[in-house]
């Protein structure tokens, strides 16, 4: 109910006796009132609408988050695992290398202490050979902190100079005369052998026992077509009655490669090679460097 131009009058009437409530509202605190609330209802439904899009990309951004956590999680474990995978190959590989470096440094002592029967130094011009960590101690001590690639280094330098020790056969076949006091086969007088005769077919090849220079390639009188190696260290072999050479004088050969063929010229009375060992200008018996490997052997038990 409108009362005159500015007012608005409400009339409630609470019972059938006639008993009301006239409520009267002047116009501009009805149209104040209606703004505000008409002001309030549309912020309400933008800030709804507002904060509904903010948490559908708060959602949107915790599931990619929690993804991304799931799957750093289940990279740091495959990492984790990887890592406990090469720790234990890199202790099987520490422990590998260990005893590959004491088994090289247990040959080396007994091959040392071969060449130490014939009085052949194996020691670098100029240095010192050996080793600075000694021996025993590398392989009795599995607890010792010893840098082992120095100790690699220093056998593989051991290894080398060795490399120029003839051990070994340097050709296939069997022993037919030994080295000392024999019958000529030829002459049929007592004499003493100042090497070893190998027998075996004819062209069987023969390879030099260590490296070295050839300092002798041709004839050689009763010994046929002969080749003499300077091994250093004062050590030389000699190789007698071949059928054909392989090298020429001033060469230098690695240990393994062939050199020559067996043959039977000279004094002769068949196919074999005449093997002979100087240390320090003086003839050995070749018999400790031909079996030098298999005195290692049964020095290791095997």
């Amino acid at each position: 109910m409108k009362d005159g131009k500015d007012k608005f009058q409400i009339i409630l009437i609470k019972d059938e006796l006639a008993n009301y409530l006239r409520l009267s509202i002047s116009k501009k605190v009805l149209l104040t009132f209606v703004s505000i609330l008409s002001i309030s209802f549309v912020f309400f439904a933008f800030y709804s609408v507002y904060a509904f899009l903010k948490l559908k990309k708060y959602n949107s951004e915790k599931k990619v988050l929690l993804s991304n956590i799931e799957s750093l999680e289940r990279n740091l474990n495959e990492v984790k695992r990887e890592n406990s995978q090469l720790h234990e190959k890199v202790s099987i590989l520490e422990k590998e290398r260990r005893e590959t470096v004491q088994e090289l440094a247990r040959r080396i002592e007994i091959i040392n202490s071969l060449m130490k029967k014939v009085g052949l130094n194996v020691k670098e011009k100029g240095g010192e050979g050996g080793l600075s960590i000694p021996l025993s101690k590398i392989f009795t001590e599995d607890d010792v902190d010893f840098d082992s690639r120095d100790v690699i280094k220093q056998i593989d330098s051991l290894i080398k100079r060795f490399n120029h020790v003839p051990i070994g056969y340097p050709t296939y076949g069997r022993i037919t005369s030994p080295y000392g006091l024999r019958v000529n086969p030829v002459t049929g007088k007592l004499e003493f052998h100042l090497g070893v005769d190998i027998a075996n077919y004819w062209g069987t090849p023969i390879r030099t026992p260590a490296d070295g220079r050839v300092i002798k390639a041709g004839k050689c009188g009763l010994m046929g077509r002969c080749i003499e190696i300077d091994h250093g260290n004062g050590v030389r072999t000699y190789f007698g009655h071949m059928s054909k050479l392989l090298v020429r004088k001033g060469q230098f050969v690695k240990k393994g490669e062939i050199i020559g063929l067996m043959g039977s010229t000279g004094r002769s009375t068949g196919p074999h090679l005449h093997y002979t060992i100087k240390v320090n200008g003086k003839i050995v018996n070749p018999k400790l460097f031909l079996e030098a490997v298999r005195n290692v052997r049964k020095k290791e038990g095997r």
